[in-house]
């Protein structure tokens, strides 16, 4: 197994193999970090955000006044929500040098990286440091869940503890059934912070007590003593289980004002209300806008198919089958498949309940970022697999390395083209960004917002000069102003009305674009494809001047 040059002392050189890929491994979350340093602020406030920011700030005057400002748990559809993250942002906002948004932004880029190190801790712990850097990789070469990382304020926070959760899962396996008191509280919290998101945290719960059943029944059936599983599940229940719920679920309460009203139903009815959302939007799915509730059960799984990079598939689709190969193979003890059996349950599980159940779903799959970091897990496995089965053919492996080299080097421009907008990345399979314009959803979240506000600003500055600090201008959004607002010099003020506005911003999400008419001044494009666009609305002869915007176009 490795690259490393072979050596007399075979357990040396694993060791330096190791710990090499784990040095590449720091190496790559230090280059994530100063990327994420040098680009957060390229990002705009995305549709949700707005509510995030006060929500936070809300939680925080519901303790600051000792429960007595109770407006955190009348703030639909945000108090089905849990506050860790949006709390923690407004408490350290305040102190940053940055807006507030923007600090929200670097805040949520930091979790994300979380998430992609809780990926690698959960594959290196199933297979080692390299299948760990693989596993990273992959997720980082993500564009759904890397563009997602900057300010999406709850499927990413809900990723990275989906990740670290398993991860704590899967040590605990081994350790069963007296585990670490270290490990147990470990577990807890990261159960707790997850919680503490959104509630869809509940199946960690759900996930432990399928480990800690499961356990003492393989270990009761190898020895044939039924009445050893029932003594070890005692001990689990009272060495494991009791301080996970108790520590997970305090956590929950504590980042969620709204479920402390009635801690056992209002949890249950939150997950009632995001099974069968009542979204109000009509959701573009191949070419139609359909009801969201009426959208077909196969929505999320092509999604998946097309969001996923190509290589990122192919791993996944391959890997299936040379698990399968392996376990018809070599059959291994049942005990050593029960946590890489935990990390595919917790990938899939997930979307076939969503797609059995007929949830409500929209924005893609947006709500499902939680099951990317074990699905690279999975792929990680098939990729580490196929380079040792490559290696045996000095030709082939030049070819593939050649191979991955090619696909690595365009797939990286490909996300460098799409910034900061790698969220709305589509695969091969539609025909990238361009084959799914009018088909799927691009830009649902008004991420380009703000280059579109930054160039209708220099459209201004550029033809009005020296006048632009003295006049003033009115501007309408399709959608949600907050992502336009934090935005606008003084001198540009936000008009709900747009019949009375002077510029209309507006993204192409349901035509949006084409309900106001106007001469576009700029637009915002990546890979020839238009995000969104600014339109000057008042009459010719006041709209004279300037040239349009094409700055933002790629």
């Amino acid at each position: 197994m490795g690259w490393a040059a072979p050596s007399d002392a075979a357990s040396t050189n694993s060791a330096d193999r190791q710990a090499f890929y784990d040095r590449l491994a720091y190496l790559l979350f230090f280059a994530v970090f100063l990327l994420a340093l040098a680009t957060f602020t390229d990002y705009g406030t995305t549709w949700d955000e707005d509510y995030h920011f006060w929500y936070g700030f809300k939680v925080l005057d519901y303790y600051r006044s000792f429960f007595h400002d109770t407006t955190a748990l009348t703030s639909p559809p945000i108090d089905y929500y849990g506050a860790m993250f949006d709390a923690t942002t407004a408490l350290l906002a305040p102190y940053s040098p940055f807006g507030f948004y923007t600090t929200r932004h670097l805040l949520n880029a930091l979790v994300g990286l979380v998430g992609i190190v809780g990926c690698w801790k959960l594959a290196r712990e199933l297979g080692g440091p390299r299948i760990g850097l693989w596993a990273a990789i992959l997720l980082l070469l993500t564009p759904n869940f890397y563009g997602h990382i900057f300010n999406n304020p709850k499927d990413v926070p809900f990723a990275a503890g989906y990740a670290w959760s398993l991860y704590y899962l899967v040590r605990l396996i081994p350790a069963l059934p007296r585990p670490k008191r270290s490990e147990v509280l470990k577990l807890g919290l990261a159960i707790g912070l997850t919680l503490g998101v959104r509630v869809g945290g509940l199946l960690l719960l759900c996930y432990l007590g399928m480990v800690l059943a499961a356990a003492p029944g393989l270990k009761a059936w190898r020895a044939r003593k039924p009445g050893l599983a029932v003594s070890e599940l005692l001990i689990e229940a009272g060495q494991v289980l009791a301080p996970v719920l108790v520590i997970s679920y305090a956590i929950m309460l504590l980042a969620w004002p709204w479920a402390q009203v009635d801690p056992l139903w209002r949890p249950i009815s939150a997950i009632i209300q995001f099974d069968h959302h009542d979204f109000p939007y009509p959701t573009l799915f191949d070419g139609a806008y359909i009801p969201a509730p009426l959208l077909p059960r196969i929505y999320l799984p092509v999604f998946l198919l097309i969001q996923l990079p190509e290589l990122f598939l192919l791993l996944l689709f391959g890997g299936l089958g040379w698990a399968l190969l392996r376990l018809w193979r070599d059959h291994p003890p049942l005990e050593r498949l029960l946590a890489p059996a935990l990390v595919i349950f917790a990938a899939i599980f997930p979307i076939a309940y969503a797609v059995e159940s007929h949830a409500t779903l929209f924005d893609g799959m947006r709500h499902f970022l939680f099951v990317e970091p074990p699905l690279a897990c999975c792929a990680a496995f098939a990729f580490d697999a196929a380079i040792e089965r490559l290696r045996s053919s000095r030709c082939a492996f030049a070819a593939a390395t050649a191979a991955l080299a090619l696909y690595l080097g365009y797939h990286v421009s490909l996300m460098a083209a799409l910034h900061p907008d790698e969220y709305v990345y589509y695969n091969a399979l539609v025909g990238g960004v361009p084959g799914a314009a009018g088909r799927f959803k691009l830009d649902y979240w008004a991420n380009s917002y703000r280059e579109a506000t930054d160039d209708l600003v220099s459209f201004l500055k550029a033809r009005d000069g020296k006048r632009f600090s003295h006049k003033h201008y009115r501007v309408a959004a399709c959608g949600p102003p907050g992502s336009i607002m934090p935005y606008l010099p003084a001198n540009l003020r936000y008009e709900a009305d747009r019949k009375k506005a002077d510029f209309y911003v507006s993204f192409t999400k349901d035509g949006c674009d084409k309900e106001m008419r106007g001469r576009k001044i700029a637009e915002v494009a990546r890979l020839g494809t238009r995000l969104s666009v600014v339109l000057d609305l008042r009459p010719v002869d006041l709209a004279k001047g300037g040239a349009p915007i094409t700055a933002s176009q790629r």
